[in-house]
């Protein structure tokens, strides 16, 4: 039975390819989760500004709903349309 062992020139050589490896899978893992990483900042900021707007539309359907004619949508004045406006004052 023979036993094979490694030489310095071996090891140095091994060594190098390992941090060769080590370099490029660090390389690829850092674009991975930068990718992955802004994609979920994306996703987030999407999520967010649906929250926002279903909130903003619900506020101006329930003043409508109440006949409360005027609102704002982010700041910007909105009123109701006129058939909107006739029916509240038939009704009022």
């Amino acid at each position: 039975m023979t036993t094979t062992a490694l030489n310095s020139d071996q090891i140095g050589k091994l060594g190098i390819g390992i941090i060769i490896a080590m370099v490029v899978v660090g390389v690829l893992l850092s674009l991975v989760i930068t990718a992955i990483v802004g994609r979920l900042v994306i996703l987030l900021v999407v999520v967010v500004l649906a929250v926002v707007v279903w909130q903003q539309r619900t506020e101006i359907k329930n003043k409508v709903a109440d006949c409360k004619l005027n609102g704002t949508f982010f700041g910007v004045h909105v009123s109701a349309p006129k058939d909107v406006i006739s029916a509240c004052h038939r009704t009022g």
